[in-house]
């Protein structure tokens, strides 16, 4: 029905207030208040920290969406009141009279979109569906926020109303105080300042108890299209906040207005579900016809975790390493079969971005390579042994971008090894090109210095691999297009960025080796989500002039590659939320049928075959944790395990 103004509902889910957080710095996630996680449940849930009311629904779906529809527990926060839009206003406006109605308006439209998602009420757009929640006043870190929960279903909305478009100013050091909703149960305004913001947060995640945390960026690329102060801020709010709760929070982040400049990535299906959860909100947000429809058919991440954060021992044991509320954690295949740690390693010096890879040095030691958000940095931590202990001390690699005003804009770092041993590090540097530095001798110190090799419009990350003559290769996406290096020899230099045939990516291409030694690169195709692979005549040569469609199961990202009896493998996170896979016939052959392995998982998969010829697939489950299945041939898994947390 419609409301012209909102009834107050009294909650009966929820009575507890925030749980004190345990002192700063702790590993141990704090507990629950009483009734509180409790009644939305103790294993996976998802946290979404957004500035405005539209933010999750435009730039964090179909991952949200898939993961309600799932029934996983939810739990949005709202920072912003999202007073500058909201009916009445056909655009965005900014009378103080207005703004209790505004306020009320997009908390409405913020309703009736999670409806939809949760298939809650009807599917007509412009029908109210406040009658399936119930909201009440919390206090929160001695903050009243208003709290929504939808009856019968994990899905929680909490709204702090401080004010559009002041976020920012928040977090530069100005205090707000917050907008009271028509018909609110709130007692009164609030006033923050940025450390209360914090603790709010804080507190919310002491009581809700995410095993993952999703937020917006933090760092937008500033090649492309502006973003919005209050995105920015809220996306450092999140960090934050998510970094003083540490413990095993995963974080995932997503690009927001510059997700425009980038190619649709998204199938018409999966389009047409967002565009019709967004009318849902539309409803109450008639301003937002003024929003890029390249919106909808869209979904980004910022700091990829990329396809390259499992690894195999010197004795051919398996290890994996995930980022953890900005900490590296790592867990390994133990002599007897079971699973080791996970243990947290060296502190890194500062919040590290998700996507890890893997090295392996010359005299057999592993060396895990990483970008550090907190001075944009590429850095590096080695095993002190084979198959041993890890260095407590990361180096520093520093910036390509060192006193150029870009240093922000590097990427996270790829590696691989020339055919003498020495590891080379590639990432996208703050022009948008190619970088490398690499160590000076095998297993030995590192150069120091970056080159600058060409290339523009590079999107992150990139691939790196040798192929079957002995060279370096280097891969990666543009916006219309994928850009190739080789050295012009083993060891060699490297020579221009040359444009592989035909290739139309919407996502990270992914390279693997064919048995005789040609590669083989996977990517999205843009506008489909299908899989390509562009493959070399010959090892070290030329390329195929078109790309070979395998199709798949749809989803968004970069596919996973290893190579298992002479045979490509790949794997992809499908549009459903969980991995399927394809693998070559025969070795150096096409490629048969998908499978659908299962699961849900948060983004990109892992693949890396041990040294007994078995292969391992991991992927991160909603409950934070480290899934893994393992094949003997291409084509047959075993069944999911989870590694201890």
């Amino acid at each position: 029905m419609a409301v012209g103004r909102r009834q107050l509902l009294t909650s009966v889910a929820f009575t507890a207030l925030a749980a004190p957080v345990l002192a700063r710095g702790t590993e141990t996630r704090a507990a629950a208040a009483p009734g509180a996680a409790g009644a939305i449940g103790s294993g996976p849930l998802f946290m979404q920290v957004v500035a405005h009311e539209d933010d999750d629904i435009l730039f964090m779906n179909p991952d949200l969406s898939s993961a309600i529809a799932d029934g996983t527990p939810s739990v949005t926060v709202f920072v912003t009141a999202g007073n500058g839009s909201g009916d009445p206003c056909a655009t965005v406006c900014w009378d103080t009279a207005g703004e209790p109605l505004r306020t009320w308006n997009r908390q409405m439209g913020a309703v009736n979109a999670y409806s939809r998602m949760a298939g809650v009420g009807d599917t007509d757009p412009a029908t109210d569906e406040v009658g399936h929640w119930t909201v009440e006043a919390w206090t929160v870190a001695g903050k009243q926020v208003e709290r929504y929960v939808l009856k019968g279903r994990p899905v929680h909305l909490v709204f702090l109303n401080l004010h559009d478009a002041k976020l920012g100013d928040v977090l530069a050091g100005a205090t707000d105080t917050t907008i009271v909703p028509v018909g609110s149960p709130l007692s009164g305004p609030s006033t923050y300042t940025a450390a209360d913001v914090v603790e709010v947060l804080l507190q919310l995640m002491a009581t809700y108890r995410p095993t993952v945390l999703r937020a917006q960026d933090e760092l937008p690329d500033s090649r492309y299209s502006g973003d919005h102060r209050d995105h920015v801020a809220a996306a450092k709010f999140a960090g934050e906040a998510g970094r003083l709760y540490g413990g095993s929070l995963i974080q995932v982040n997503y690009r927001d207005y510059n997700i425009g400049d980038c190619p649709a990535n998204l199938d018409q299906p999966t389009t047409a579900t967002k565009d019709a959860v967004f009318a849902a909100y539309a409803s109450h947000d008639h301003s937002s016809g003024n929003y890029l429809p390249s919106w909808f058919s869209r979904m980004y991440y910022r700091w990829s975790r990329g396809t390259s954060w499992a690894g195999v021992n010197q004795d051919g044991r398996p290890q994996v390493f995930v980022v953890r509320a900005g900490a590296l954690h790592t867990s390994w295949r133990q002599p007897d079969g079971s699973w080791g740690g996970p243990l947290r390693l060296a502190d890194p010096g500062g919040r590290l971005a998700p996507g890890i890879t893997l090295g392996t040095n010359a005299d057999g030691r592993l060396e895990v390579f990483a970008r550090r958000l907190t001075d944009h940095h590429i850095v590096s931590l080695p095993q002190g042994t084979p198959n041993g202990w890890w260095s407590d001390a990361w180096t520093d690699h520093g910036n390509p971008n060192a006193g150029s005003g870009n240093e922000s804009q590097v990427g996270v770092p790829v590696v691989a090894a020339s055919q003498d041993g020495r590891l080379e590090i590639f990432v996208k540097n703050g022009g948008g090109g190619l970088s490398t530095t690499g160590q000076s001798a095998p297993s030995g110190a590192w150069v120091g210095t970056w080159a600058d090799l060409g290339g523009t419009d590079l999107q992150d990350p990139v691939t790196a691999i040798r192929d079957g003559a002995g060279a370096i290769e280097v891969f990666a996406s543009t916006r219309n297009g994928i850009l190739g290096w080789r050295q012009g020899a083993p060891n060699g230099a490297f020579g221009a960025p040359g444009a592989i045939p035909g290739a139309r990516p919407a996502s990270p291409p992914k390279a693997a080796l064919d048995q005789d030694g040609r590669i083989e690169l996977a990517y999205r195709e843009v506008g489909t989500g299908a899989m390509l692979v562009s493959y070399q005549v010959r090892p070290g040569g030329s390329w195929s002039q078109a790309p070979a469609a395998l199709g798949g199961h749809g989803g968004v990202g970069e596919p996973a590659a290893a190579t298992l009896a002479g045979r490509v493998v790949l794997f992809e996170r499908n549009r459903g939320g969980g991995v399927s896979t394809t693998a070559q016939n025969a070795p150096n052959s096409g490629y048969g049928p998908w499978q659908d392995l299962g699961g849900t998982v948060l983004d990109h998969p892992a693949a890396t075959v041990d040294g007994a010829g078995v292969l391992h697939l991991f992927a991160i489950g909603t409950d934070g944790r480290v899934h893994y299945r393992t094949g003997t041939t291409p084509t047959a898994f075993g069944s999911w395990q989870a590694l201890p947390l």
